[in-house]
């Protein structure tokens, strides 16, 4: 039979969301938060319109003067690629496969930054509600 550590899996989502939001509450004109954006290009993965959200929420947030971010186009993302910009980074944020996040964000970071999936972002920034039932579809509700 096969099982999926459900309870683990949402503390490890959550560790990394607290993340985030102590590079944004710690980040400053001086020293502001960057946050790399992952634009899947591997297949049907990526969506522009979902690269587009995070960019304007990016821009329209309340700690916006203090966060910039760039867009990265990736056709995989492994941690030797996110190693060369993992030291200009604190957060990264990836819109290709929800699953790459969730099953594997605490590895792809040789620096231990947060790779974040858009909904696990719209929560750090308080636009979203945590859900008990992880959404895995969030691309489709949004994008």
């Amino acid at each position: 039979t096969e099982s999926y550590a459900h309870d683990e899996m949402k503390s490890i989502r959550w560790e990394a969301i607290e993340q985030t939001k102590q590079s944004i509450r710690h980040a400053s004109l001086q020293q502001p938060a960057t946050f790399g954006v992952i634009l899947g290009t591997l297949g049907r993965q990526g969506n522009p319109a979902i690269i587009q959200q995070i960019k304007d929420a990016l821009r329209q947030s309340k700690e916006a003067k203090s966060c910039r971010s760039f867009v990265i186009l990736l056709s995989e993302i492994t941690p030797a690629k996110l190693a060369l910009l993992d030291s200009k980074v604190d957060v990264w944020v990836q819109v290709a496969c929800p699953r790459l996040s969730v099953d594997w964000g605490h590895f792809l970071s040789q620096n231990k930054r947060p790779v974040l999936s858009p909904y696990e972002l719209f929560v750090a920034m308080e636009q979203t509600e945590w859900q008990e039932a992880y959404p895995m579809d969030f691309y489709s509700q949004t994008g």
